[in-house]
């Protein structure tokens, strides 16, 4: 009980946070970016836990493979952090506009913005990590694990209800303390049961302590092209929207992948202890509580269930956020006979639409592991390219190849996942479901441009002046 009740205390703390969070200014510019006057400490204290919302997936994902677990969930992803900081960041926090779907619109028109609100909302939707919180609400207090998701979804709607992104920011600051602190104690109290390094060896499977852990290099790869979804995560360019200027949005990730590398190297730790310590586990997803519950005693497991409360919570509040602007705003918005007036209703009836899908999705695919790759490997290809060309001007294609090219992609790597669903795991010709979607939306991108080359030719021939030839004297 007391460690419920620890855990209780946090999620209120946090609640109380959001609650006190003020709005200084009117609009959506302050609801979805706080005026854009993010900090440096702000913008890493908000990154870093939201970003990192999939920490049971983590555990799932060591206890299963080991290391594979960084090399497909860690290394890939500061390795895309850091090109968006260093290529991207700057150029989001200067374009017009506060969402993806804004920046679309701008470089190729309104349907291109309305696919990708859409796109933007599946890749938002927090449907992992409503499951993730369900599974640690269920299991900490015997509740039934839908019920406990449903609950764990109308507290993420209820932080961001009133101030938007600035309740975000107000709870992350707790929560990035939390995790850090939580996953610090367990490990300890892990080598004490299990022993060091060589013992750890010796009771892990064989291949676990390799770096792709059995997995297959093409399956190793799809994880590595799923990564990419960093280029156009949602709350990565929320952040750099929203930060006080474009040096801060810069640092404020390089920052911020020196702190993942810091809590990847405890959680994957933890997580081959928790295949050490419970070889039989039956839920890999339960791989840190159960470890907690086998290793920690009362008040220090209940402080540990905080750190990954936190995690979890951080993650589900930013993106049911992000959903619900893209649906409210981004979507809704651009329909006819929509009012600016309406926006702030539209963005909360969107919160309400996110919390409802992301359980819906939550119910249907019960792996979070599965709906990181599910979601991932369909959404990205779709988004890529014309997100892109965005920054990069010499990379856009015309506003119909753009609408084209994001459609194909989408829809070839989402035949390839429902197919692989129907087929027991097993995919199409063998390849991982971004593969096809990527190609397909490259051709159809590769014809864009070949258009735009021999349309800019044939403009350059009618207006160069004609040449008459020069009269005998």
């Amino acid at each position: 009980m007391i460690d419920l009740l620890i855990v209780v205390g946090f999620l209120a703390a946090a609640l109380a946070l959001g609650a006190r969070a003020r709005r200084t200014g009117g609009g959506l510019d302050d609801y979805v970016l706080a005026s854009r006057a993010l900090t440096l400490p702000q913008f890493v204290a908000t990154l870093v836990p939201t970003f990192y919302g999939g920490v049971l997936g983590v555990g799932e994902f060591t206890w299963s493979s080991g290391l594979a677990n960084w090399t497909t969930q860690a290394l890939p992803y500061y390795l895309f952090a850091a090109i968006y900081a260093l290529w991207l960041a700057e150029r989001v926090r200067l374009e017009p506009g506060r969402t993806i779907a804004d920046h679309l619109d701008v470089s190729y028109g309104k349907t291109a913005a309305l696919v990708g609100a859409a796109l933007v909302f599946l890749l938002a939707c927090p449907a992992d990590e409503v499951l993730m919180a369900g599974t640690l609400a269920s299991c900490l207090s015997g509740v039934g694990l839908w019920v406990a998701s449903a609950a764990a979804a109308v507290a993420a709607v209820a932080l961001v209800w009133r101030s938007g992104l600035r309740a975000d920011v107000a709870a992350n600051r707790l929560q990035i303390v939390v995790m850090f602190g939580g996953f610090a104690l367990i490990l300890p109290f892990a080598v004490r049961a299990v022993g060091g390094p060589a013992a750890l060896a010796a009771h892990l499977p064989p291949g676990h302590l390799t770096w792709l852990g059995g997995m297959s290099p093409w399956k190793a790869a799809g994880w590595w092209v799923i990564a990419v979804w960093t280029l156009v995560d949602p709350s990565f360019h929320q952040r750099c929207a929203a930060a006080a200027s474009p040096a801060v949005a810069r640092r404020g990730i390089l920052v911020s992948i020196g702190f993942w590398a810091v809590f990847d190297l405890m959680t994957t730790t933890a997580g081959l202890y928790a295949r050490a310590a419970l070889p039989t586990l039956g839920d890999a997803t339960l791989a840190f509580p159960r470890l907690a519950d086998a290793v920690m005693p009362h008040v220090a497991r209940g402080l540990f269930y905080a750190g990954i409360s936190a995690s979890i919570l951080a993650a589900l509040q930013a993106k049911t956020l992000l959903s619900a602007v893209s649906l409210g705003q981004d979507l809704g918005g651009r329909l006819p006979g929509a009012s600016a007036a309406a926006a702030p209703a539209r963005v909360r009836a969107g919160l309400i639409a996110a919390a409802a899908l992301a359980f819906l999705l939550a119910r249907l695919v019960p792996s979070v592991v599965d709906l990181w790759y599910a979601v991932g490997s369909a959404v990205i290809p779709g988004l890529l390219l014309p997100m892109l060309g965005v920054y990069r001007p010499r990379l856009r294609v015309g506003p119909r190849w753009a609408v084209a090219a994001s459609l194909s992609g989408f829809f070839a790597s989402l035949a390839w996942v429902v197919a692989a669903r129907l087929n027991g795991g097993a995919t199409p010709l063998g390849l991982e479901p971004s593969f096809p979607g990527l190609a397909v939306s490259a051709l159809v991108w590769g014809a864009g441009l070949t258009a735009r080359a021999q349309g800019s030719r044939s403009a350059a021939a009618q207006q160069a002046p004609t040449m008459t030839p020069q009269q005998p004297q």
